[in-house]
């Protein structure tokens, strides 16, 4: 394949491999007079590259008469070979809590069948920069940074919402003085600058306050700092608390300060031009059995697994 690449029938083979990882077994694909139309080349190079792609054993197809071309088998790790992409590589929050874990293993259940692999990088602003440079072809981050990015103009679509609880349970905040009902005047607030989900909820809550010093910390050393009086108030999520085992935390919901419900689905993020990637990822992420498969990862009825 490596020397069809630089021929002209190489350049084919990918289109055409794109193209058949965005279908399942069982549709009925293009007829050649279409894709000659589609790929702007020649009917006899689309005939040999799907020779080469049968040949391959990327694919098997069988003809019904008048009704058309059907797909009767699919290999996708043999069609990403084929494929100037080889390997599916996505990127997610680093998996310190179960319900991440559970994202991750639900994650690499459903791409079984492709040549796939996840990295876990902090910050969904760093997790954007790898999708914009090509380092990955997808990411996950919360509902509100995805729309926050392509506010700020960024060519990202989002191809799939997860829902509510899927991302994490919920955000809450987290008091020094156990009477405290919220920010006030004075208080020294946790401010993490590499989350754009914690900066933003974070300058909500203490937007009407005055004289609020942010103290800038890495989230995950929010409770251990107000543990330690260095902080008095910091914005954190629930399942890390109730997972890390703190007891006797002033722990304060946001839901009735301020809207927080889109801070906790995750949803899947891909560059705007990579429609052929984003037809291959939809077929792929079937929300219920993610959502299923977390779940059981949660209560700890399978094992973390990716």
């Amino acid at each position: 394949m490596s020397d069809l690449l630089y021929q002209k029938i190489g350049i084919a083979v990918n289109w055409l491999a794109q193209d058949l990882l965005g279908r399942k077994v069982g549709d009925r694909i293009p007829s050649i007079s279409e894709y000659q139309e589609l790929m702007k080349v020649s009917r006899g190079t689309v005939q040999n590259s799907l020779n080469y792609l049968k040949d391959s054993g990327a694919i098997e197809l069988v003809s019904r008469g008048h009704m058309g071309t059907y797909i009767e088998s699919l290999n996708y790790r043999r069609l990403q070979e084929c494929s100037f992409n080889k390997e599916l590589l996505g990127a997610m929050p680093l998996p310190y809590s179960i319900c991440y874990q559970g994202l991750a293993t639900a994650l690499f259940h459903v791409f079984e069948p492709f040549a796939f692999n996840l990295v876990y990088a902090r910050g969904a602003e760093s997790r954007l920069r790898l999708i914009s440079s090509g380092v990955c072809q997808f990411i996950v981050c919360s509902r509100y940074a995805a729309e926050d990015a392509i506010r700020g103009h960024e060519e990202v679509q989002i191809i799939a919402d997860l829902g509510p609880g899927s991302y994490l349970s919920k955000h809450v905040l987290v008091l020094r003085d156990p009477n405290a009902k919220g920010i006030a005047s004075g208080m020294r607030v946790a401010y993490d600058r590499a989350s754009v989900d914690h900066r933003h909820i974070t300058e909500m809550i203490c937007s009407n306050v005055p004289d609020v010093e942010m103290v800038q910390m890495r989230a995950h050393q929010i409770v251990a700092s107000i543990l330690s009086g260095d902080i008095d108030a910091g914005v954190w999520n629930l399942d890390e608390i109730l997972e890390s085992g703190y007891q006797g935390l002033n722990v304060v919901p946001l839901d009735d300060i301020v809207d927080v419900s889109r801070f906790s689905s995750a949803v899947v993020v891909v560059r705007k031009d990579e429609e052929a990637l984003a037809q291959v990822l939809r077929q792929c992420l079937d929300v219920q059995k993610i959502r299923q498969i977390q779940s059981s990862v949660q209560q700890g009825l399978i094992d973390v697994d990716y």
